[in-house]
């Protein structure tokens, strides 16, 4: 069967019923989208792998076909690594297993190396929700015409237990593994497994918009796994927002208010009851929040942290569709008292917006920083504007910025409607506090520095080192540096800026140096660097303890200090 097993949602043994020998598959007719049984059985068998329509004229078509991995357009690949389970050693050779989602709607869980040591890439199984399986004839059919569509395309994100510490997880210590996923723009459902053994995985539970979950959108929020506090102890809990509205999708005109999406979520990680919920609306009761304000959807992934570091969840912020910057104070045993509160408004909402350039829409998670200035002790959410859906700007230009928000209220649960609006952050873009001049800029709320090639947005998440921010950007309309002579893809910019002031923090143009301090940054371009790489960029990632991998897989060296676990 090509070398696959896969596990339809609720039974991972209802494949038996519909093997080549005679089985029956019209309970899945529906969800196939089939005429008849029989091209029920054969969908199934193209999910599979096999090559039913006979592709390479060989007249075999119980072979596997020459390719069966689909694309993973938004799905992250997550290594997860098992240490000694299953007969490897480690350090040597752990069992690491690599899970990813892919279009052509499996979620799938691969084998890194043999217990030998030998490479060898092996899926071990895949699952197929019923939500994406409609995909399967249009994917057999291959028109021209019809567009590929998406299934499963979210990034699968890990909740793990390891007891002792010692790097294996076994079961009979306690050790649990659990994967969770959503579908993205391929439809409103999430997905849970207890993969605590690798190669024999179980459905724990799935969300779909109904009963407590009917606000939710399209599950672009790929979920964040933590402990948060109930009556009866810690528990493990899965945190993610409400997800996409196609309302955004129209083009041409600003963004109007979405009718599912806005909204936020904290569920218990083990079976998927609702924990808390924030949604739109102006009467709070028990474990729901209500805000009057929460009218855009949320299609960002949550930014969570532990604020007091007693290794709880304590706080959630996150961007949604028309601007808003929000926080959520999880706090406490008591989920009445959870609230969610408006942070900033800084797009369509904010004063003086007016149209397509005025309406920022925050698609990617914000950075959190805890820090401080003169007047006292702030967390710093850094966050970047620019619309996903759009990236081409068909639609308009919109007018992007990064914003650095200074949240005075740190302690835990202590959250407020602040009033704050675009016009309050300190206009860091001439970068006049680093180059001297006239220079009046207020940096009590903090700062904006707005992207200033035609079309350029932020559509990925900030990094922040050691008080130094890194960010990318995309400009569609880009043809320069090493994207001079390429196919019209975009390009995209590195920013390294202060986390304080925005100045420039590393000299990343060379042509305008000081002869007395030739490797210092001094000016406005010092601030950013071509990206090698072309099309809508990804973000940074932390290589410790001084370094940082770029988009286009260039590493650059960082003047940061050493951290050490305490």
């Amino acid at each position: 069967d090509g070398g696959r097993t896969i596990y339809y949602d609720k039974d991972p043994d209802r494949l038996d019923d519909f093997d080549a020998d005679g089985g029956t598959a019209s309970e899945l007719e529906t969800e196939l989208q089939a005429a008849n049984d029989a091209e029920a059985e054969e969908l199934i068998a193209y999910a599979r792998g096999l090559d039913v329509d006979d592709l390479d004229g060989d007249l075999d078509v119980t072979e596997a076909r020459d390719w069966i991995f689909g694309d993973a357009l938004h799905s992250r690949p997550l290594p997860i690594n098992y240490g000694t389970t299953g007969g490897f050693s480690d350090p040597g050779n752990p069992a690491i297993y690599l899970a990813v989602a892919t279009n052509d709607g499996l979620l799938r869980m691969i084998r890194n190396t043999t217990t030998g040591g030998a490479d060898t890439g092996e899926e071990v199984w895949a699952f197929i929700p019923r939500a994406g399986m409609a995909a399967q004839k249009i994917l057999r059919a291959n028109t021209p015409s019809v567009k590929h569509p998406y299934t499963v395309d979210g990034a699968p994100v890990a909740f793990i237990q390891d007891v002792n510490q010692d790097g294996s997880i076994v079961e009979s210590d306690g050790d649990l593994v659990y994967l969770y996923v959503g579908m993205r723009r391929g439809g409103k459902n999430y997905y849970a497994f207890d993969v605590t053994d690798p190669e024999s995985p179980e459905l724990m539970w799935t969300i779909d918009k109904s009963g407590d979950f009917a606000e939710l959108g399209y599950t672009f929020s790929n979920p964040r796994v933590g402990l948060v506090q109930t009556p009866s102890g810690p528990v493990a809990a899965v945190m993610f927002a409400g997800g996409y509205d196609t309302n955004k999708d129209t083009r041409g005109v600003e963004g109007t208010d979405d009718t599912e999406g806005n909204a936020m979520y904290v569920v218990n990680a083990e079976t998927g009851d609702l924990i808390w919920k924030a949604r739109g609306g102006s009467t709070s009761s028990g474990n729901v929040f209500e805000h009057p304000d929460l009218v855009d959807s949320i299609p960002s992934t949550l930014s969570v942290a532990d604020t007091d570091g007693d290794g709880i969840t304590d706080r959630m912020v996150v961007g949604d569709t028309g601007g808003n910057i929000w926080r959520a104070d999880i706090q406490g045993s008591d989920v009445a008292n959870w609230k969610l509160t408006l942070l900033a408004s800084v797009g369509r909402h904010s004063a003086g917006a007016s149209g397509i350039a005025t309406d920022r829409r925050f698609f990617h998670r914000p950075d959190l920083v805890p820090s401080k200035d003169g007047n006292g002790l702030f967390d710093a959410v850094v966050v970047g504007s620019g619309n996903r859906a759009d990236p081409l700007d068909k639609g308009g230009v919109t007018e992007n910025f990064t914003y650095m928000i200074k949240d005075r209220h740190t302690a835990a649960g202590s959250g407020v409607d602040t009033g704050l609006d675009h016009a309050d952050f300190g206009d860091v873009t001439s970068n006049c506090l680093q180059t001297g001049g006239p220079c009046s800029v207020d940096l009590d709320d903090g700062w904006r520095l707005q992207l200033e090639e035609p079309g350029e947005k932020v559509l990925a998440t900030p990094l922040t080192l050691t008080g130094k921010i890194f960010f990318t950007s995309y400009l569609p309309q880009s043809g320069v540096g090493a994207t001079a002579c390429a196919p019209g893809e975009g390009a995209g910019r590195l920013y390294a800026v202060s986390l304080q002031d925005a100045k420039s923090v590393i000299n990343y143009d060379s042509s305008d140096d000081d002869p007395n301090n030739p490797d210092e940054p001094n000016s406005k371009s010092d601030r950013h660097a071509e990206l090698r790489s072309m099309g809508i960029t990804a973000e940074v990632v932390s290589v410790p303890p001084n370094k940082i991998l770029r988009p286009d897989l260039q590493i650059d060296n960082v003047d940061a200090t050493k951290r050490w676990r305490t």
